[in-house]
């Protein structure tokens, strides 16, 4: 049985001296703060030329430096993707600052134009604009990168969703739906793309703590977001961890999967965001 192009025949290491992801071409879009960040900078640790992907020029370089710091190599390249003709600019920027593409991470989320709500109560224009960005950005990603990982022999889609995809909180409709036709979106591409060496999963986060947004968070709400957890509250780390064995040659049998980073709240806990 011959094996693909870049497989790792069985038995051999599956790390090498220069990192899991040496010589991978990767772009991680929204990945100036949060979850993209820490994927982009450990990809770029792990070996990666990495394009750090987001809307503020200070804060690309910030995780750019932090990046090098390291011993990594990483650019800044901005798009703001709720508008959809910079996906393809996108794509073609960074494929031409680090010579190809063979791994892309969507990670970018947004909407405005109002707020998410219960379906009786969303607004078209925010329906419409969370899709946009969490949905169609997304996909015409994923469609300029395919020419490059076919061209290079290879290529790992990684498309970061939610929890809420799969057991929805109240009050948040467009992003569920979003989010669960990306799943839909990356198994599409598993099955369109397999035969020819290119993969594509899903990480789908619990709740992960941010810095920012829950420095102040009381104890009474803690416990709460505990109690949705068998083991404890997700950082951003424990996503890039997971992110780097998607992209790496250690999952290349892995293809079309949403893989459930929750702390087990997927199997054992009823509690939801409300």
């Amino acid at each position: 049985m011959s094996l693909p192009p870049h497989a790792t025949p069985a038995g051999a290491p599956g790390r090498t001296p220069a990192g899991r992801l040496h010589g991978e071409l990767a772009l991680v879009t929204g990945a100036t703060s949060g979850i993209g960040r820490a994927i982009a900078l450990e990809f770029a640790a792990e070996g990666a030329r990495v394009v750090v992907h987001g809307r503020d020029p200070d804060r690309g370089a910030a995780v750019v430096a932090a990046a090098r710091d390291r011993g990594g190599e990483a650019h800044f390249v901005p798009a703001d993707l709720a508008d959809l003709a910079t996906a393809e600019t996108l794509v073609a920027a960074a494929a031409e600052r680090i010579g190809g593409l063979t791994v892309l991470v969507n990670n970018a989320v947004g909407a405005s134009g109002g707020r998410d709500a219960a379906v009786g109560d969303l607004s078209t224009e925010y329906w419409e604009t969370a899709l946009r960005v969490n949905l169609t950005a997304p996909m015409i990603l994923c469609r300029a990168a395919l020419p490059h990982m076919l061209a290079a022999g290879h290529g790992s889609i990684v498309n970061v969703s939610s929890r809420q995809a799969e057991r929805p909180s109240p009050g948040m409709a467009a992003y569920c739906a979003s989010k669960g036709g990306l799943n839909a979106l990356t198994r599409a591409i598993a099955v369109e793309y397999g035969d020819r060496n290119v993969r594509a999963n899903t990480l789908s986060p619990g709740f992960v703590v941010n810095d920012r947004r829950d420095a102040d968070m009381d104890p009474d709400r803690r416990a709460r977001y505990e109690a949705m957890h068998v083991t404890r509250l997700g950082t951003a780390q424990d996503c890039a961890y997971a992110a780097v064995y998607l992209a790496s040659r250690e999952s290349e049998f892995l293809t079309g999967i949403n893989l459930q980073l929750d702390g087990g709240s997927s199997i054992a806990r009823a509690a939801v965001v409300g």
